[in-house]
């Protein structure tokens, strides 16, 4: 007989729980399948990792019941339910929905790599899920493939809390091994500080499933943009989507909400267009930049040349967050750009949209433009050098 516990010790039943096969293993725990007498329901139960009940069993213990308290506030439709939770033997459990599906490496494996357009809805529901847990104060901090699972076209989060139940202060989130968080799928950010709860690191680990699932690849020391194009072929848009999910915290997406209003609009094929209050101050000095040193559609500006026209006047993260609006708006568009000695660089320049909304914004453009400070020119100086010293 297996019974449930509340902090104070008090037994109470709930029926006959019979553990059945290993369903999988991790590194906070196992999972079996369950049965509960007299309920025809599949379960499974979670077994967890006791050490944190080793050094001080009562505390751990009252701390465990009183963060599983939140996990029984997570009700929707595709975050796998919590039922009932305890310990049996010394060892804390959560009794659990099961969902008969594949995770995703079990996915990929069946399938090999899937269709980039079949997977949208499924991580528009990851991520209307996980925006539910963060309305609730409830960060994940362990989004990983084996966290994910998916069967025609439903899916589950799974894992809910758990890093909070049995690591609250963040202690063994750097363990290498069997431990999850820290692995290639967290945010950076998370590995520099295991104690942070911050919305956006699940943003990050989302997208790195993502682009995981699509290229089989973690999205470590890559070129990125490469490893997606060179695996699928995707639009700009899907591509721009993807990738921000992995960038800088301050250039992700802020919320899980936004993220899912993107890939609704990425499979409806209607992104997002700028209106004028949708650009900041330094969105339009970008466009006005580029306008000034682009002023026929075949001419492209250099990263540098904007950066040092700006210089002063906006920081490089405040910059690099405006590019990445202005392309997803579609007003810039990144390009390649081969110079007579056969060598590439990415340059930027405006696109049909970009014109537009730069002939009908002048006004503002003129206004802003007005406040860059020109740069003192130095000195004219004349250097002669031999041909071997000319840099370039």
């Amino acid at each position: 007989m297996a019974r449930l516990e509340r902090p104070d010790g008090t037994k109470i039943p709930l029926g006959e729980i019979t553990i059945g096969k290993l369903l999988g293993e991790g590194g906070f725990g196992i999972v079996h399948e369950a049965t509960i007498t007299g309920i025809k329901f599949n379960f499974a139960i979670k077994f967890l990792d006791p050490s944190p009940f080793n050094s001080d069993p009562a505390a751990a213990r009252a701390r465990f019941f009183h963060e599983a308290e939140v996990l029984f506030k997570l009700r929707h439709p595709r975050i796998v339910a919590i039922y009932g939770l305890g310990e049996h033997e010394g060892r804390p459990f959560i009794l659990m929905e099961r969902f008969f599906g594949l995770d995703l490496h079990q996915a990929r494996e069946s399938g090999g790599t899937p269709d980039p357009e079949a997977v949208l809805p499924f991580f528009g529901f990851m991520a209307d899920a996980l925006g539910h847990a963060h309305s609730k104060d409830v960060v994940h901090r362990d989004i990983k493939p084996r966290n994910l699972m998916t069967i025609r076209g439903d899916g589950r989060v799974l894992d809910f809390g758990i890093a909070a139940l049995i690591d609250p202060d963040g202690s063994r989130l750097t363990r290498t091994g069997g431990t999850c968080v820290g692995d290639a799928f967290s945010a950076p950010e998370l590995i520099e500080n295991p104690r942070l709860r911050d919305p956006r690191c699940d943003v990050y680990s989302l997208g790195a499933c993502w682009f995981w699932l699509l290229t089989g690849k973690v999205p470590k020391g890559l070129n990125w943009e490469a490893a997606l194009r060179s695996t699928v072929t995707v639009s700009r848009d899907y591509e721009r989507v993807l990738l921000r999910c992995l960038d800088q915290p301050d250039a992700r997406y802020a919320t899980m909400g936004e993220l899912a209003s993107e890939i609704r609009a990425l499979r409806a094929g209607e992104m997002p267009r700028a209106s004028e209050d949708a650009l900041t101050d330094e969105d339009v000095l970008v466009l006005g930049v580029i306008a000034s040193a682009c002023p026929t559609p075949l001419e492209v500006a250099s990263f540098y040349h904007v950066e040092q026209e700006l210089k002063g006047a906006t920081t490089r993260l405040a910059l690099g967050v405006a590019y990445r609006r202005l392309v997803r708006f579609k007003l810039i568009a990144t390009a390649t750009d081969t110079d007579h000695n056969g060598n590439e660089s990415m340059v930027l320049r405006l696109s049909s949209q970009g014109e537009q909304w730069t002939e009908s914004n002048q006004k503002r453009i003129a206004a802003l433009m007005q406040s860059l400070q020109p740069a003192q020119a130095a000195p004219a100086t004349t250097v002669t050098l031999g041909d071997d010293e000319i840099p370039f």
